[in-house]
């Protein structure tokens, strides 16, 4: 929402879709490492606990941030140079989780994401955090698949277009 809380989806948590969960629970054990900005690693830290402690992580922050598990690593680094190391790393699938948008507009900016998979929940907020914020130049996605759900969350799966 506009104050960046999640309450809203607390509906859909309290009565999953057993076939959403074991989709994004798929989804989540394919990814080799996990990127996400500060202001999302704040929801993790409220949460106690990270989801993905097998996974390394990155988080994009230049505030001294409590870190809650050995895979997590705080980083001031730029989008490229993390991306060079984690191909040093034999890194591929990458998850760059959250929602604060910065994060992804600098990722798209430097033409770093290839596939976006998104998760529309059937509720209007009114105002709130956008996807990706301001970027330099229009992207064209193409539809790779699309999977809706008895509890009216859609997933969609597009692939970025690169001149």
């Amino acid at each position: 929402d506009k104050d960046g809380k999640v309450d809203w989806l607390n509906e859909f948590n309290n009565s999953p879709d057993q076939e959403a969960m074991e989709d994004l629970q798929a989804l989540m054990s394919s990814f080799d490492a996990i990127l996400l900005g500060g202001a999302t690693y704040d929801f993790v830290l409220d949460y106690g606990h990270w989801m993905s402690p097998a996974t390394p992580t990155w988080v994009f922050t230049s505030r001294e941030l409590k870190v809650i598990d050995p895979c997590i690593q705080l980083t001031q680094e730029n989008p490229k140079s993390v991306c060079q190391e984690l191909e040093k790393r034999n890194l591929k699938r990458i998850w760059l989780m959250g929602g604060g948008g910065q994060l992804a507009a600098s990722f798209q900016t430097s033409g770093l994401i290839n596939e976006i998979h998104l998760a529309i929940i059937p509720i209007f907020l009114g105002e709130g955090i956008p996807l990706i914020k301001q970027t330099v130049e229009e992207t064209q996605l193409k539809l790779l698949e699309s999977k809706s759900y008895k509890n009216g969350i859609v997933s969609v799966k597009y692939k970025v277009i690169k001149d």
